[in-house]
């Protein structure tokens, strides 16, 4: 798999400020502009503009529908277009792009690699517990160990989705994807990636978004 054949999904929801230097430092990273295909995913302000005067692919829900849903959205396109694997990053500026090779350096190895994050800067403390929490039960209900389930730093080969679909919009997406992927007996890596915490906003709600992974941890362990 070439960087030709490999595109980047980035969800978007108010993001203005970040989203057009993430596409520049994507393109200079080496990937076709075409191929970076930011979901915007019902801001109310101009990501959606500022992604489009970059030159990115971009995509609009008429309202927000969740990051899951915007993820889902990205790899539609990313398919339709022939692409057969993605990198997914955060549009805030957390993740750094040069660490994209890190991942492309394994996806030989793995069909899907999640970033695992490290700093030396104090992680949110509500991303911590969320992190940890979700970490432990993903592993448990996949049987495998998985450091960092709610990362969004990560490379995905797109023929994943010839066996699994995904039924969730919101912040359980990405680890529903990684226990169906491992179900489905694909090979899920890891690799250690920085983290730049700066002023951005968390769009996490803690209750509602809990009940919800609590809710589709209960059904797995159903079926």
């Amino acid at each position: 798999m070439e960087l030709g054949d490999i595109g980047v999904v980035i969800p978007a929801y108010n993001v203005e400020k970040t989203i057009s230097p993430l596409v520049r430092e994507i393109e200079d990273f080496g990937f076709k502009k075409e191929n970076i295909i930011v979901v915007d995913d019902g801001s109310t302000d101009g990501t959606a503009e500022h992604a489009q005067r970059s030159g990115a692919t971009v995509v609009r829900h008429g309202s927000n529908k969740g990051k899951g849903a915007a993820l889902k959205t990205g790899f539609l396109v990313a398919r339709t277009r022939n692409l057969k694997g993605v990198v997914t990053l955060d549009a805030d500026g957390q993740h750094q792009v040069t660490e994209i090779a890190h991942f492309l350096e394994k996806k030989a190895d793995y069909d899907m690699i999640i970033g695992y994050r490290y700093t030396k800067e104090r992680m949110p403390f509500i991303r911590k517990l969320t992190n940890k929490t979700t970490s432990l039960v993903v592993s448990l209900l996949s049987r495998q160990y998985v450091p960092d389930t709610q990362c969004g730093f990560r490379f995905i080969d797109l023929r994943i989705f010839d066996n699994i679909v995904l039924s969730t919009d919101k912040y359980q997406t990405e680890s529903e994807m990684v226990v169906k992927s491992i179900r489905y007996r694909f090979r899920i890596g890891s690799v250690p990636v920085s983290t730049v915490y700066a002023d951005e906003k968390s769009h996490i709600r803690p209750l509602i978004d809990t009940v919800r992974f609590i809710m589709m941890a209960v059904r797995f362990f159903w079926h």
